[in-house]
């Protein structure tokens, strides 16, 4: 009886940390999006997530397929994520494992026109594909809260 209730709590608990990751991610769009470059070193570079679209327990972009993000992940899939709004003071950091997905129908499901500005060839495109962050990790600051929030 107490493994359920344990259970319970659990996806209670991971519930409730991604509704509240979704209020501090919304309408948040673009971060610096850090991977590990080998040797120690870091490539950080900004990103689109599109701030439209609901934080559900996974980040999702687009990239070039041959591009050295995609390359480094799939060496070392930890990234970092930095979200910043200076007018609300609200900061987000998110640690989590990449991955590299090639899926058409998921790529057609977030494609947004705007991303044409970046990828002439739309989601079709086998150049390109998405890369999803589940986080393991969120930190946050605003002018009445901060805190840690941990993905199991």
């Amino acid at each position: 009886m107490s493994k359920t209730r344990s259970t319970t709590r659990r996806k209670h608990t991971k519930s409730t940390t991604i509704k509240k990751v979704a209020k501090l991610m919304r309408d948040l769009d673009f971060c610096m999006f850090t991977t590990h470059a080998g040797r120690g070193g870091f490539h950080a570079r900004p990103m689109s997530n599109n701030g439209e679209v609901e934080f559900d327990g996974d980040v999702w972009f687009f990239s070039a397929a041959d591009s050295r993000k995609v390359r480094e992940i799939k060496v070392n899939p930890t990234v970092h994520l930095a979200y910043a709004d200076l007018e609300d003071w609200r900061f987000v950091s998110m640690t989590g494992r990449a991955q590299v997905v090639r899926d058409p129908e998921k790529k057609t499901e977030l494609w947004m026109d705007e991303l044409e500005q970046w990828f002439d060839d739309g989601p079709e495109s086998e150049g390109i594909v998405l890369i999803k962050v589940t986080p393991s990790l969120v930190s946050y600051w605003t002018r009445s809260d901060s805190g840690d929030l941990r993905f199991k």
